[in-house]
């Protein structure tokens, strides 16, 4: 489900379901959040590239999964989110390293905020982008709304958190919810390597705190963000809505 390979100073970290469009489960996010954790304690590593197997970046969380973790109880959900949703948020901002996102098709929902979560985004001309949440009655539970306002202003973030429609590739360099795009998967992870060696000529101190300064600026009002988010998913994602808006998902 995960697959970790290191290409020169990169480690890269691919989620691996196709057949589910690389949708999250709660083992899934679990087994990232270790990998991020350990590329960043790997002296050799000096970038990550986050991506998914084709044809989609992240579909999201997996609903079948989610909703059987929601059948256990709203405080199930709540421990769930915060402690493996929101240990993986806050490993991508803690991890000394930057943390590249190669977007090679959809991310959407869970995927979308796994995407904001990184330190640079470099996608495909293929990729679109949309806060998915409210279409099955739930909220941006990785702190989405925060980090797509952070991004691209809250007039936009609004657009796509309250409507749920998809922005593409075109719009989203446009929006600043991107650095770049590119055209095709062999071009978008040979840029990336390209960005990852890049940082590897630079000093690894410098590169750090940077990063930790750039961090702090996302920081003002995320971590009671993720706090509210974590309660407030706990209750939406054991309501009759949720689970109305997922039967589907669930035969």
């Amino acid at each position: 489900m995960l697959v970790v390979e290191q290409r020169g100073p990169v480690r890269w970290l691919r989620l691996d379901r196709p057949e589910r469009r690389n949708a999250l489960t709660v083992e899934l996010v679990s087994r990232l959040g270790d990998a991020v954790l350990d590329a960043g304690s790997d002296p050799e590593v000096r970038a990550i590239a986050l991506t998914g197997s084709p044809p989609a970046f992240c579909a999201g969380g997996d609903l079948a999964d989610l909703g059987r973790v929601a059948e256990r109880g709203a405080l199930a959900v709540s421990d769930m989110v915060y402690g493996r949703f929101h240990r993986l948020v806050r490993a991508l901002a803690d991890v000394p390293v930057p943390v590249v996102a190669a977007v090679g098709g959809p991310a959407l929902g869970a995927g979308l905020d796994l995407a904001l979560s990184c330190d640079l985004r470099i996608a495909t001309s293929e990729a679109v982008f949309a806060s998915s949440w409210i279409s099955v009655g739930l909220v941006p539970g990785m702190g989405g709304a925060h980090l797509l306002s952070r991004a691209v202003g809250s007039t936009r973030a609004a657009e796509m958190v309250l409507m749920g429609g998809q922005v593409d590739a075109a719009r989203a360099l446009d929006w600043g919810l991107v650095n770049e795009v590119v055209e095709g998967t062999e071009a978008l992870e040979a840029r990336v390597d390209e960005v990852g060696r890049h940082l590897a000529t630079l000093s690894a101190p410098a590169v750090e705190r940077s990063k930790a300064s750039l961090r702090r600026v996302l920081a003002d009002g995320f971590a009671a963000e993720l706090s509210i988010m974590g309660a407030t998913q706990g209750a939406l994602l054991t309501s009759e809505a949720f689970r109305a808006a997922t039967e589907r998902f669930r035969r």
